[in-house]
């Protein structure tokens, strides 16, 4: 299904206790060209799932990740991707960054898992589908979403719908 809407402003209250973080922060976010709804979904709770890293969003559909973190010297940190890249790109995701992090389906783990060795920097953690759906009925022009995070789940509701989320399990190194 394709992005109806050309940008969405999300007013996001996030919490998490553990990490004694609670923050407003409102951004103005932007499906690629073409992008399909279920894809933008997915970097979104992919996003969200790493809001404590300060992760920024492709600003376009190109052969990048769809998700980063850079250090002070412009070197890839966490190179995130939320469809299976294809050989190549992996490649070049695990030379480039200390962790690649894919967040796919539960078909894409089962392809990916059985067409792949697995490399010691590369993770795999899996958005279900329902939850990408659930999403897609919360996607709004102007959304307000409040997030609570604790150690292995965000909750994530727009006031009148909920989903949660499993967190991936990432290196200490990262936080």
């Amino acid at each position: 299904m394709q992005m109806q809407l050309k940008v969405l402003k999300l007013e996001l209250f996030y919490n998490s206790a553990a990490a004694r973080m609670f923050q407003h922060d409102t951004r103005y976010l932007s499906p690629f060209p073409a992008e399909s709804a279920e894809h933008f979904s997915r970097r979104l709770l992919a996003w969200l799932c790493l809001y404590e890293l300060h992760p920024a969003l492709a600003a376009q559909q190109a052969k990048g990740p769809d998700l980063y973190v850079l250090d002070q010297h412009q070197h890839y940190q966490l190179w995130c991707q939320v469809d299976a890249p294809n050989d190549k790109l992996l490649q070049k995701a695990s030379h480039q960054s200390d962790h690649v992090l894919l967040m796919l389906d539960t078909p894409s783990i089962a392809r990916y898992l059985s067409s792949h060795r697995q490399q010691a920097n590369v993770q795999v953690c899996e958005i279900p589908d329902t939850t990408v759906a659930q999403c897609l009925n919360m996607l709004r022009a102007g959304m307000q979403w409040s997030v609570w995070r604790d150690d292995l789940q965000l909750q994530i509701t727009d006031g009148d719908q909920m989903l949660e989320l499993d967190m991936p399990q990432l290196s200490a190194g990262l936080h």
